[in-house]
């Protein structure tokens, strides 16, 4: 883990959030095959917002899958080490001492 004022550039809370959403996302590429498998079984009820949701992912279910690895595996990365190369590129710093 980078440690240091000049290294960080996210808060501890939203470390704990960067993480949390990454673990879900990261979950969710995981169980992406769960949820097309569910959707061709007749599992979802037809109009609802489940089975609007769950058509769209069955249809695109590589496209899910490959973006909720990678954008939970960043979110779990920048969370960890407290440091986000686009906040640096933006020169944007929440990691702010109090007075």
């Amino acid at each position: 883990m980078i440690e240091g004022k000049e290294n960080t550039n996210l808060c501890p809370i939203e470390r704990i959030i960067r993480v949390a959403i990454g673990l879900l996302l990261f979950y969710f590429g995981v169980k992406v095959s769960t949820i097309t498998q569910l959707f061709s079984s007749g599992y979802y009820q037809n109009g609802t917002a489940l089975f609007f949701l769950a058509s769209i992912v069955s249809k695109y279910q590589s496209l899910f899958r490959i973006l909720g690895w990678f954008l939970g595996f960043v979110l779990i990365f920048t969370g960890a080490n407290g440091f986000s190369p686009v906040y640096k590129l933006l020169h944007i710093n929440t990691n702010r001492k109090r007075l």
